[in-house]
């Protein structure tokens, strides 16, 4: 697995032609991973692959801000149950 830190910037960012060459772009908050060999896909997006280990790092610290600003009583749902699903969760990245 490559990982790297970025956001998903619209159109051409990936595309048909890179879902047939095997490109497949898991989210975890600011962190993106995508299967080995996908490096010529990091770099036409201005991306850089970075360690499992930082990629980890990055993502604990993006998600435990979310965690740490999270209102279960700001977040919109008509039944009380969806707010409290959609409090941030950490994970560890594959």
């Amino acid at each position: 697995m490559l990982y790297t830190e970025g956001k998903i910037t619209g159109k051409g960012f990936l595309t048909h032609a890179d879902r047939e060459a095997g490109v497949d772009v898991q989210v975890f908050g600011n962190i993106l991973v995508v299967p080995d060999g996908c490096e010529s896909w990091l770099s036409r997006n201005g991306l850089t692959a970075i360690s499992k280990s930082d990629a980890q790092t990055k993502y604990n610290t993006f998600i435990d801000a979310k965690i740490a600003s999270y209102d279960e009583d700001a977040t919109p749902g008509y039944y009380p149950e969806e707010a409290r699903r959609a409090e941030p969760v950490r994970k560890t990245l594959p």
